[in-house]
């Protein structure tokens, strides 16, 4: 049955060219609108490979010190300091590591290789070891620096692919030393590029955060739990934490940001405190509720003008099937699927516009460099393609629903007489 209902939207399809064109034109700019706001927010934060923990993983990045006696307070990152003697050890999450925060700056720090005179500009992540276990990043030579080279502060370094080509002309970069503001550090372990999209894991360079003490003092706790129900076990990890730091300090208490999921923490303004956050999540998705309903209202309504024009040129065949028996969920599923077959060739175009979208204004939508390339395990995922189903079938019914149904119940003698002026 459903292959003939197939046959018959490729014949009428093909026997109002000029029609069909438009239909399948306005589904395929509305569905592209609506899968470039979707595609662009999973790719943000879709859990693959190097950061394949996304949906456990939570951030844990502002510190308040305040003295009790003399209401002086002192806030910004997590320090590496406080982050070893009071976080590091929680037996919460699965994985804990400490990072510096990753960010596209015009102030990129400068490296050369030794006995050059160029500098080169790069992207610095000083982290510890348990980031190796957290991220997967790809080693084509080498490997990554230790726990004891870390406890140590030995200037040991992992650096990407094309920052070695860059450094090293093509040389065998493991063993060889570079600098960093002056510093010599050695080449241990050369990785493949990573994306900007991965913003926890991605750099040019990586080095042990304890290798000096300018990167030790603005540092993001990254956490990933076994179970998202353990939320509340961590947050009274941290709690115990604070206890433990006032109980050292004396006059000194210290109090963190709660932490936040990866979502969360992608959408925040940066420094906003525990309330600002969950308040500007919520306005983020109200606002993108009412975008995408826009999106897919307003085109729905203009094509279901189109369907209703269809739908009157087959009143004489619905009227005469109806005379015959025909039942009237039959007329309804068959002008529905009919018109679903418009909707999934639109959609697919669709689909695909919203790709080109994103790849050329990926600076806008995913916040990163127009030349950064964007992985394809990003692009194509369950919830993508469950949302370009179900907008396709949304669009469908919502633009040939109700003149499907009204065509459907339409008196016979009207429909075979073409007096469809109440259609």
């Amino acid at each position: 049955m459903y292959k003939i209902y197939f046959k018959q939207a490729i014949q009428m399809l093909r026997q109002n060219l000029f029609m069909s064109i438009i239909a399948i034109t306005g589904t395929a700019l509305a569905i592209m609108m609506i899968m470039t706001i979707i595609v662009s927010e999973e790719i943000k934060n879709i859990s693959v490979d190097p950061e394949r923990h996304r949906a456990r993983t939570y951030y844990l990045h502002h510190q308040l010190e305040k003295d009790t006696t003399k209401n002086h307070t002192i806030t910004g990152d997590v320090t590496f300091p406080v982050y070893k003697e009071f976080l590091a050890d929680m037996k919460t999450p699965e994985i804990i590591c400490v990072t510096t925060p990753f960010k596209w700056r015009q102030e990129k720090i400068l490296l050369n290789a030794t006995n050059s005179d160029e500098f080169i500009p790069a992207i610095v992540r000083a982290t510890d070891n348990n980031f190796w276990r957290m991220f997967s990043l790809s080693f084509i030579a080498g490997g990554p620096f230790t726990r004891e080279t870390v406890e140590s502060g030995v200037r040991d370094a992992v650096i990407s692919e094309s920052m070695a080509q860059k450094l090293f002309r093509g040389e065998r970069a493991l063993g060889q030393t570079f600098e960093i503001y002056e510093l010599p550090y050695r080449m241990v372990g050369v990785v493949k590029d990573v994306s900007a999209i991965f913003s926890a894991s991605s750099g040019d360079v990586w080095i042990p955060v304890t290798s000096d003490e300018i990167w030790q003092g603005g540092c993001t706790v990254i956490m990933v739990l076994k179970d998202k129900k353990e939320y509340p076990t961590l947050l009274e990890e941290i709690k115990t934490a604070e206890k433990k730091y006032l109980d050292s300090r004396g006059n000194w208490s210290i109090s963190f940001n709660f932490p936040t999921t990866h979502r969360e923490y992608m959408g925040k303004p940066y420094g906003q405190d525990a309330g600002g956050i969950s308040k500007n999540i919520r306005i983020q998705y109200r606002q993108r509720i009412f975008i995408l309903l826009l999106l897919l209202l307003i085109p729905a309504i203009n094509l279901s003008g189109l369907s209703l024009s269809r739908i009157k040129k087959r009143m004489e065949e619905i009227g005469i099937r109806k005379a015959f028996g025909a039942k009237r969920h039959i007329l309804l599923i068959q002008v529905l699927f009919e018109n679903l077959i418009t909707s999934v060739i639109g959609g697919i175009i669709g689909f695909l516009l919203s790709y080109i979208v994103i790849f050329n204004m990926r600076r806008w939508m995913l916040g990163i460099p127009a030349e950064e390339p964007i992985p394809f395990n990003t692009l194509i995922s369950f919830p993508v393609i469950s949302a370009i189903c179900l907008t396709c079938i949304l669009l469908n019914l919502i633009s040939a629903g109700l003149p499907a149904w009204r065509a459907a119940n339409f008196p016979i003698i009207h429909s075979i007489t073409q007096n469809d002026k109440n259609v």
